[in-house]
C-alpha cells in the first residue's frame, strides 16, 4: 500500500504544495507496531537505542532534535530525567554494508541491410507487336531495418538506510516484570546513495503519522522536500538546520 505524507497535512498545504509537484520524492518502508495506546501529555526522553551510538555525539543531537520535535507536536513533553520520564525511547539508526543489485534489461538493437541495385532487360514493341529492341532499366531496391532484442545485465550498488525507535514504559511499577515495550516503529530505504545524514530528516517524516501506532504491515511511505519542510519545521524563533541538498 502506497501512503503519502501529503495526506496527513492541512488542505492550505496541499494546496501550497501543489505548485512544487518537481521536487525530490522518496519511497520509505514503514513499519510500527504497538500494545498499548498513550495518552496525550506524557513525558519522555530520548536515548541512544545502540551501543556504538554516543549520546554526546553531535551526529545523535541532530537526529534526536528531530524526532523530539515530532514527539512534542503529538502533545508529549520532554524531560532530561531518566527517573522523571514516563517514556524512555531508545533511538538508533544506520548505514547497511553496501550490496550489489543485478538486473537484466532488454535492449533494443537494429541491423541494417543496405538495398541491392540491379539491371532489368525491358522489351520495347512498335504499335503493332513487334519487337523492336531491349533497353536496360536500372532498379534500387531500399535498405532494410530489421529491430531484435539483446539482454543486458546492469549491475548497482545498494544502501539501505534506516531508523529505529522503540519506547518503553518508564513509569512507577512499571519495570516490575522487566521492561515493557510500549511502540516500535522502523523505517528504511534502499537504494545507491550512502549519504545517511540527508535520508534522516525523510525517514522522520515519514514515521511520524505511525508513531505510537500499528500499520499492521510494512508499508510505502512517499515524502517530499516540502514535506519535511513542513513537518519539522521548528518554531520561528528557532533554527531548523535541516539539510535539503
Amino acid at each position: 500500500m502506497k501512503t503519502s505524507i501529503f495526506r496527513f497535512l492541512p488542505i492550505p498545504f496541499l494546496c501550497m504544495l501543489s505548485a512544487c509537484s518537481f521536487s525530490p520524492r522518496y519511497s520509505f518502508e514503514v513499519d510500527s507496531i504497538c500494545n498499548t495506546k498513550l495518552g496525550m501529555g506524557e513525558s519522555f526522553i530520548v536515548t541512544s537505542g545502540n551501543p556504538s551510538i554516543n549520546e554526546n555525539d553531535l551526529r545523535f543531537g541532530e537526529v534526536s532534535s528531530y524526532f523530539k520535535l515530532i514527539m512534542n507536536n503529538m502533545g508529549y513533553f520532554e524531560t532530561y530525567d531518566v527517573i522523571r520520564a514516563d517514556m524512555i525511547i531508545e533511538l538508533d539508526y544506520y548505514l547497511g554494508e553496501p550490496r550489489e543489485s543485478f538486473s537484466v534489461r532488454s535492449v533494443p538493437m537494429t541491423h541494417t541491410i543496405p538495398g541491392r541495385t540491379y539491371s532489368i532487360e525491358v522489351p520495347v514493341y512498335d504499335d503493332a507487336g513487334k519487337l523492336l529492341r531491349y533497353t536496360h532499366e536500372v532498379i534500387t531496391e531500399p535498405d532494410s531495418t530489421h529491430t531484435y532484442y539483446e539482454e543486458r545485465v546492469d549491475t548497482q550498488t545498494l544502501y539501505e538506510k534506516g531508523l529505529r525507535a522503540t519506547a518503553y514504559d518508564s513509569r512507577p511499577g512499571s519495570a516490575a516484570n522487566g521492561p515493557t515495550q510500549l511502540w516500535n516503529i522502523n523505517v528504511s530505504i534502499t537504494n545507491g546513495s550512502k549519504d545517511l545524514r540527508k535520508y534522516i530528516p525523510f525517514m522522520i517524516t515519514a514515521a511520524a503519522p505511525y508513531v505510537g501506532g500499528n500499520t499492521g504491515k510494512c508499508i510505502d511511505v512517499v515524502v517530499s522536500e516540502e514535506d519535511v519542510l513542513a513537518v519539522l519545521s521548528p518554531p520561528e524563533s528557532a533554527t531548523s538546520g535541516i539539510p535539503t541538498e
